[in-house]
């Protein structure tokens, strides 16, 4: 899957020019979802699967919305839930991707692979969280502060009135609100059953047939991808990716695969 994803990633960002940064693809949509393209004022409903993403890009998701994106270069996954306000943010630096995401409000979560270089940062109304390689849910109440729950790996979350810093774990959830407390506590079951909640959510949503994209998001295998592709054998798949850059011109990328 990894490779899957780097091979695609090479291949936008050689047709599109070198100051057009295609960072991800939306992969799954769902219910109310918008998006307002870097460059416009308005959020439109016309979001579907094989959208590129570039920097400064914003999803929202409504009452019954959810949305997932992916990272180009390693398969990074945000998983947005309902009433959720995010903004993608990010740069090319030599074949990978610094990440970065603005969260104004929302329940995500976040399943990132090990950066080589670079943390995946997260910025909320509240708190700064800096990831090498973790998996963990985030609920951001806008400038009330946040919750994290820990699934695995660490993640580095600084509360910005206090400046004070913890670190999250598996099993384990910071509290980060606005008058500059964070604390770290292990989960108790009631945070578990949130948990069990979160999963039992996301996966309603992750396994409707009218969202697939032909990316599985619960597998890191290649050889489970299917999805929206057209079978012109009983091997060949073809994915259609449309992209537009920064002139606003579109192409479409065909990538047949078996």
């Amino acid at each position: 899957m990894i490779k899957f994803f780097i091979f695609i990633f090479i291949i936008i960002n050689s047709v599109f020019c070198k100051n057009t940064e295609t960072l991800g693809l939306v992969t799954k949509t769902k219910g109310k979802v918008e998006y307002q393209k870097y460059s416009d004022k308005k959020f439109t409903t016309d979001i579907y699967k094989g959208l590129g993403l570039y920097g400064n890009d914003r999803i929202r998701t409504g009452d019954n919305g959810f949305s997932i994106y992916r990272y180009l270069d390693d398969a990074s996954s945000i998983k947005i839930l309902k009433n959720s306000d995010i903004r993608i943010e990010g740069r090319i630096k030599s074949r990978s991707i610094v990440k970065n995401v603005e969260i104004n409000n929302g329940v995500l979560n976040f399943n990132i692979d090990n950066q080589a270089d670079e943390y995946f940062t997260i910025v909320t109304p509240t708190s700064v969280a800096t990831v090498k390689g973790t998996e963990f849910w985030l609920i951001c109440n806008g400038p009330e502060g946040d919750k994290f729950l820990g699934i695995e790996g660490e993640v580095e979350i600084k509360n910005i009135e206090s400046g004070r810093t913890v670190i999250l774990t598996e099993d384990t959830q910071v509290l980060s609100t606005s008058n500059g407390n964070i604390s770290t506590q292990n989960m108790s079951i009631q945070e578990l059953d949130q948990i069990e909640d979160l999963e039992q959510e996301n996966g309603n949503y992750d396994g409707s047939s009218d969202i697939d994209t032909g990316f599985d998001d619960s597998s890191g295998t290649q050889d489970d991808i299917s999805g929206d592709s057209n079978i012109n054998s009983d091997s060949e798949n073809i994915l259609r990716i449309e992209l537009e850059d920064s002139l606003g011109n579109t192409k479409e990328i065909i990538i047949k695969y078996k």
